[in-house]
């Protein structure tokens, strides 16, 4: 039953407006809109306002498997990454430890996984990447964990490309 008199109702053009100004509005206020473009720089120097939110990631991704798959601002930071996390594993203790210190001062963020996102993940290793997904509640990097700790938890993964202001050595 209508609360309105007939001659009172919405015209079917009337409410076509209506729908049309209700889905512009949620639309632009959040709901459909697209989670903002983020480099790994910008996310660890502004950690605070990115907690808890949907956002497309940007970075270079070295390795990712099983339990490693961290994301780093270029191929320069992964490299240096990767240089000490192989350096704390041969060697005495002393320099082990000196190349521990180095790996962990390399501002990379963890990646949470599922088989999904990993199969994509192995078809992208070493290349600039754009994850999607939503950044931790209590840490932007996901340092601190066990075993694939996650900054951001993805819900993709595809290329970054040069016309998205990906670095100039993208493939």
């Amino acid at each position: 039953m209508n609360a309105l008199p007939a001659r009172d109702q919405p015209s079917d053009a009337m409410k076509a407006r209506f729908a049309l100004v209700a889905l512009l509005t949620l639309a632009a206020t959040g709901c459909g809109a697209s989670a903002p473009l983020v480099t790994v720089d910008k996310l660890l120097a502004q950690c605070e306002a990115f907690k808890g939110k949907p956002v497309q990631l940007a970075g270079y991704l070295g390795v990712c498997v099983h339990y490693e798959c961290d994301l780093a601002a270029d191929e320069t930071h992964w490299r240096a990454y990767a240089s000490a996390f192989n350096a704390a594993h041969r060697g005495q203790l002393p320099e082990r430890r000196e190349a521990w210190s180095r790996a962990f001062a390399v501002p990379l963020i963890g990646v949470g996984g599922n088989k999904t996102l990993d199969a994509k993940a192995a078809t992208l290793q070493y290349s600039y990447v754009i994850i999607s997904g939503t950044i931790a509640k209590d840490s932007c990097d996901g340092r601190g964990g066990t075993d694939r700790t996650s900054g951001v938890d993805p819900t993709n993964i595809r290329a970054w490309t040069r016309s998205e202001g990906a670095p100039a050595t993208t493939k």
